[in-house]
């Protein structure tokens, strides 16, 4: 899921990420969830290892809808990893045509959710239950909340979840993978791709990652719900006189902190990955905007967000590449005569996400569906290959 910000603030998240791998190694071993052959033989296939949220998982608003309340992960492989497997790495001599996709993504995951609780790779306890989480604070009253896992202390939430994947654990909904356990107990995706690192049999060869829409959804939501509950129990909120101009205050004053949050935990994530003996290929997925012509200055926001990762993550590490979708997902953004070449963006927008399909519950732009087009994943395979190609670890 794609998420942005209000303002165009500009900003570039500095300071070091801390804790990446520090001296995990030996205690990662407990961790492997995967059978290891006892001894090494050679590998009859390889391994292609999606870490992320619905974007990596394929998911699309009409095709949840339309199988509802039958969701058959079999039902969601129109996605970027499938294209990516089928169209590209299936052709490539460095995988070959042995490629296995292990797709562990979740929908709805957020950077905390991914890494989960165990202190052993970086994670935390959460600070409250599933059922506290989604406790209204004011029940006579709508509040617009989701249920987004929080990923960072606000005014509203000020919690920690580090609950792995609610779209399984809570939800009871099934993954492509069929979720991840470990002697009953729930895990999170990285303690699952430890297990697949681990394999001697399938080796993992690529490994992908998208993470941290959900979170910048979880600080926008939380801005708009608690701004809802200001108007509606004081009749003014600290951020602003009316509650459109409050919300887009509350989303600036609160993103920096989410775009840190976010960059610590996927320094964190590729740390544990490289800690653990992983040196192959990593491609950590950018973000795009579909909101561009719904919360103004978003676009520069986002920008930066995919500035601030390139510089701050994936320079840090010489096996990590990076795939920026906003380019083409949002094309006529960058340049400075934007009003004249609104209708270009706007085409983008329509032609590679679900924001202007008709056939979606929200039914118009400013309420559609986030996630790609059938040509979004395409494009999204496409530039993944390319940071594949590209990735000096290949």
């Amino acid at each position: 899921m794609q998420a942005t910000n209000g303002f165009a603030v500009s900003f570039r998240t500095r300071g070091r990420l801390i804790g990446f791998c520090m001296a995990l190694v030996l205690g990662l071993a407990a961790l492997v969830l995967a059978p290891v052959a006892a001894n090494a033989q050679e590998p009859a296939t390889t391994t292609y290892l999606s870490l992320g949220d619905s974007i990596s998982y394929g998911y699309t608003e009409e095709r949840f809808n339309n199988h509802f309340p039958t969701e058959s992960p079999s039902y969601f492989e129109e996605g970027f990893t499938n294209d990516l497997t089928k169209s590209y790495l299936a052709k490539e001599t460095e995988i070959g045509k042995s490629i296995r996709l292990v797709n562990d993504a979740c929908p709805g995951e957020t950077s905390n959710g991914l890494i989960g609780e165990n202190p052993l790779v970086l994670g935390e306890a959460s600070t409250e239950s599933y059922a506290q989480i989604e406790q209204k604070p004011e029940e006579d009253y709508e509040l617009w909340y989701g249920g987004f896992q929080s990923s960072s202390e606000t005014p509203m939430y000020k919690y920690a979840d580090w609950h792995p994947c609610k779209y399984t654990f809570q939800n009871h909904l099934p993954l492509h993978n069929g979720g991840y356990f470990n002697g009953g107990k729930e895990v999170s995706q990285l303690e699952e791709a430890l297990g697949s690192i681990a394999s001697v049999k399938s080796p993992v060869k690529l490994i992908t990652l998208n993470i941290g829409s959900n979170d910048e959804l979880a600080g926008i939501t939380e801005c708009k719900d608690e701004v809802f509950y200001e108007f509606a129990t004081k009749g003014k909120s600290k951020y602003g006189n009316t509650p459109e101009f409050a919300v887009l205050v509350c989303i600036q004053d609160t993103t920096p902190a989410t775009v840190a949050h976010i960059l610590h935990n996927l320094g964190d994530t590729i740390g544990v990955l490289d800690g653990d003996g992983y040196k192959g290929p990593i491609v950590v997925m950018g973000f795009y905007n579909p909101d561009a012509f719904v919360l103004p200055g978003s676009d520069e926001l986002q920008e930066s967000v995919n500035a601030a990762v390139l510089a701050d993550v994936v320079k840090l590490f010489p096996n990590v590449t990076f795939a920026n979708p906003f380019p083409v997902f949002n094309h006529g953004a960058e340049t400075e005569t934007k009003k004249e070449n609104a209708p270009l963006e706007q085409k983008s927008i329509c032609t590679y996400t679900e924001m202007c399909n008709p056939n979606d519950p929200g039914g118009k732009e400013d309420n559609g569906d986030i996630h790609p087009t059938d040509a979004g994943y395409r494009q999204l395979a496409k530039l993944a290959n390319e940071a594949y190609l590209a990735n000096p670890a290949k």
